[in-house]
């Protein structure tokens, strides 16, 4: 009784090796094993005890369920390894630079929509997450969600949350914030969370930074946290033209003697006409070629936003819409690398 339960808990897990090798050797014993824990899910509850009276001879029905069985046990050994081998490779794409490098990640759909040209970008309330000097602009409180899968597969994503005010009792002109940021799997994940704070300095020039900790979990030896400081400047040239500039990480981060590279962002957005905004920014992180971004949005109805954008170094291609619906809008976003595959974005924000 007890062996049996003992087989009965490996049996749990489809065992590839052991299967196929009782295959092989036409081991009636083992395999009848392995054959009746799929058949008692698709009717035969009462297989074990019938396979009793064939010791010695395999009639051919079972002959077909073990053929069955075995390719069932290939296509999961199969599936498995490549997932595997996917994951490996895209953790190893990912973290070419360094590893655990917390590079600058998108958490908008509406800007990774745009080609992820966001620095110069007016945009409530994931501005600070793009550029510290931005700010909430014409609302006094907002809110946001959004839930990233860079590749499409759920194993590796990223959640986001921030919530800014501009109703500062010191600061007339003020707007503080703070936002919470994960990304990775079971295996290996980064967390970031800061509080931002800008202003008007002079004039049309806004300036904002943001400050918090990083960290690291690891299923090796390899967790760790550090504290880091992002920069920015904004300036509304007029109604039609913004320009932004910032650096993320500038004091770049130690974790586990690793430093975390820092990435400068420089651009500009203008509007053209009434429900047209273009933008394009450059960016340029440490020990990287500068790389392109740009995009376009245009509202062809009041409740909808059509977008569209691409970089360079990867070439990639981006689309979006967006809905708005009094003071909430939705935006989703489709990414396509040219190495990875497709990734999608998706975002809730409210203003109050």
């Amino acid at each position: 009784m007890k062996a049996r339960k003992h087989t009965a808990s490996i049996l749990k897990k489809p065992d590839f090796i052991t299967y196929l090798l009782a295959f092989i050797s036409n081991d009636f014993n083992h395999l009848s094993f392995f054959t009746c824990n799929y058949t008692k899910k698709y009717g035969f509850p009462d297989c074990q005890e019938k396979t009793k009276d064939f010791q010695g001879i395999i009639p051919s029905f079972l002959e077909e369920i073990h053929y069955i069985t075995f390719f069932i046990h290939l296509r999961y050994f199969i599936k498995m390894r490549l997932r595997i081998l996917f994951f490996l490779t895209f953790f190893c794409i990912c973290t070419a630079t360094a590893f655990g490098s917390f590079e600058h990640r998108g958490p908008d759909a509406r800007v990774e929509a745009m080609g992820g040209a966001g620095v110069a970008l007016e945009n409530t309330p994931f501005g600070p997450l793009y550029n510290p000097a931005l700010s909430s602009v014409g609302d006094e409180r907002s809110a946001g969600i959004s839930y990233a899968l860079p590749l499409g597969q759920s194993s590796i994503d990223s959640f986001y949350g921030v919530i800014n005010t501009n109703a500062l009792p010191f600061d007339r002109n003020g707007n503080a914030g703070i936002s919470w940021q994960h990304y990775g799997s079971s295996l290996y994940s980064e967390t970031c969370t800061y509080f931002s704070y800008s202003t008007t300095i002079t004039g049309p020039v806004r300036a904002g930074v943001s400050a918090g900790l990083l960290e690291r979990n690891s299923a090796k030896n390899l967790s760790g946290s550090a504290p880091g400081i992002n920069l920015g400047l904004f300036a509304k040239l007029s109604p039609y033209m913004n320009l932004g500039v910032s650096i993320f990480n500038l004091n770049r981060p130690e974790i586990r003697k690793e430093k975390v590279p820092s990435t400068a962002f420089a651009g500009i957005s203008c509007k053209p006409a009434e429900n047209i905004v273009v933008s394009a920014v450059m960016e340029k992180q440490e020990k990287k070629d500068a790389r392109l971004q740009t995009g376009g949005e245009i509202r062809v109805w009041k409740f909808l936003s059509l977008r569209a954008g691409l970089t360079t170094g990867p070439s990639t291609f981006s689309g979006g819409a967006g809905l708005i619906f009094n003071n909430v809008r939705g935006d989703i976003a489709l990414v396509r690398h040219p190495e990875l595959g497709t990734g999608a974005w998706y975002t809730m924000r409210v203003s109050f």
